[in-house]
C-alpha cells in the first residue's frame, strides 16, 4: 500500500471512531434524548380515549312500594361526554312489563344530553321487582344496562311479600 492510501485509510477510521459516540459519553446517554416527548415516559403521553362516551346519571332507579297495577315511570338522564357524535341504536327491555317509551333517535353532539324515559307496569305482579333496560350505542362498552327496582303488594300482600329476600 503506498503512503498516500496509507494516510487515507488512517483518517477514515480516525474520523470514524470520533464520530460513532454521538448522544452517549462515557456510557451516558445525552439529556437531549431523554428529554425528548415522543420519547419520554409520562402519563400526559398516555392515549386518550376518543369516541363518544355514554355518561349516565344514574343506572338505577328504585321506585319503594307500589300496589298491583300501578305504572311507574322514569327519566334516566345521560350525557355525551365524550368528543364525538353518540348513537343510541336500540334501548329496550327485557320483558313485556317494562317498556322505553322514548330515547334521543337523533346524534348526541358532545357535551350534550338526552333522556331515556321508560315505563313499569305492576299488573299482574306482586313481590319484589327487578327489571333490566339495556341501551346499544357505539359508545365504549356497546351495551350498557339499566335497573328498574321496586316491590309490588297485591290485594292480599303480607309483609313477608317484600322482606323475603
Amino acid at each position: 500500500m503506498t503512503a498516500p492510501k496509507k494516510y487515507i485509510l488512517l483518517a477514515v477510521i480516525v474520523v470514524s471512531l470520533t464520530n460513532c459516540g454521538d448522544g452517549i459519553d462515557n456510557g451516558r446517554i445525552s439529556t437531549e434524548l431523554i428529554n425528548i416527548s415522543a420519547t419520554a415516559n409520562s402519563s400526559d403521553n398516555a392515549p386518550k380515549e376518543s369516541g363518544p362516551i355514554l355518561e349516565m346519571d344514574n343506572i338505577s332507579f328504585n321506585f319503594g312500594t307500589i300496589a298491583a297495577g300501578k305504572r311507574v315511570n322514569h327519566l334516566f338522564k345521560f350525557m355525551n361526554s365524550g368528543d364525538s357524535p353518540l348513537l343510541l341504536a336500540n334501548v329496550h327491555a327485557t320483558c313485556g312489563c317494562t317498556v322505553a317509551k322514548s330515547w334521543p333517535k337523533d346524534p348526541i353532539m358532545p357535551g350534550q344530553g338526552g333522556e331515556i324515559a321508560v315505563e313499569f307496569d305492576s299488573s299482574n305482579r306482586t313481590g319484589h321487582q327487578d327489571k333490566a333496560i339495556h341501551i346499544t350505542s357505539n359508545s365504549r362498552p356497546a351495551t350498557l344496562v339499566l335497573k328498574l327496582t321496586g316491590d309490588v303488594i297485591g290485594p292480599d300482600f303480607e309483609l313477608s311479600d317484600i322482606t323475603a329476600n
